[in-house]
């Protein structure tokens, strides 16, 4: 066949699809065939499901059950999703029970180490500022004497060496020498050549800015307390939230007592007794 093969060797026009025109750019590209095609399938095949769906809806017995809705439950922010336990026993399936257990373990060496930490530092904290105005009740310090008669002539102002004045002070209580000193200092400074406007002015300025960074400082410092203090709290909580859960992993017959509290605390359990052989 001659004519067949001649009209092979020919060149033939590519008939392409068209884009889009110049005018309609600005709608993006132009769905070709192909595009459609798999739009369409896809379309339909939703269409397929939602009818398939609906079908089992109206067919459902109310009364079917299965055993896989003990392992599932539904929240608002997740979904439809499996329970603690069943995730810790698929993952205890897959791991072992000892390496649940020993990260359990590790985990609240964690947080135990995380709470001392916190505490400490908390601690520090608390003793290196003068927390005026944060204590709920007035600090007290106790004097013991030898008889009520000591106790009745006792004068609080010659017992911590400062003026009577300053004795109500749980901070800043300096010591009469340092009193004497101070006022001796200013005497000093006052018999000085007299200081310039200018001079005075910055000298405020100065006192101003140093007071300025002090009061900043002293600010972050009582918003670390705070911060540790809460965090050290929550460690406390979380602690014994691991404690519970391990504890009541463990064998042995037991009732729950009391809930969960208001403060996060975890529920309490009590356990049977059992005679140790």
């Amino acid at each position: 066949m001659p004519g067949s093969s001649l009209r092979n060797a020919v060149k033939r026009i590519t008939h392409k699809e068209r884009s889009q025109p110049q005018a309609r750019s600005h709608l993006g590209l132009l769905e070709k065939h192909g595009d459609y095609k798999k739009r369409a399938v896809h379309y339909h095949a939703q269409e397929d499901r939602l009818r398939n769906l609906k079908e089992k809806a109206a067919m459902r017995n109310p009364d079917e059950f299965y055993f896989g809705m003990h392992k599932a439950q539904v929240t608002d922010t997740r979904g439809h999703q499996m329970t603690e336990e069943t995730r810790n026993e698929k993952f205890s399936d897959t791991i072992g029970p000892e390496a649940v257990r020993v990260m359990k373990s590790q985990d609240l060496a964690y947080v135990r180490l995380q709470k001392q930490r916190d505490g400490t530092k908390a601690q520090k904290l608390k003793e290196s500022l003068h927390l005026i105005g944060m204590t709920k009740t007035a600090s007290k310090h106790t004097i013991f004497v030898q008889s009520k008669q000591q106790a009745d002539e006792f004068d609080a102002a010659k017992h911590f060496d400062t003026a009577p004045e300053l004795v109500e002070r749980t901070f800043n209580r300096p010591r009469h020498a340092q009193l004497v000193a101070s006022q001796q200092q200013q005497d000093n400074d006052d018999d000085e050549a007299p200081i310039s406007q200018k001079d005075l002015k910055r000298q405020k300025k100065e006192q101003r800015a140093r007071a300025r960074i002090a009061a900043k400082a002293r600010s972050q410092a009582y918003a670390e307390f705070e911060a540790r203090s809460q965090r050290a709290r929550a460690m406390e909580r979380a602690e014994a939230h691991l404690v519970t859960e391990k504890l009541v992993a463990g064998k042995g017959r037991k009732r729950k007592v009391k809930g969960k509290t208001e403060d996060g605390m975890p529920a309490q359990y009590k356990w049977r007794r059992k005679r140790k052989r």
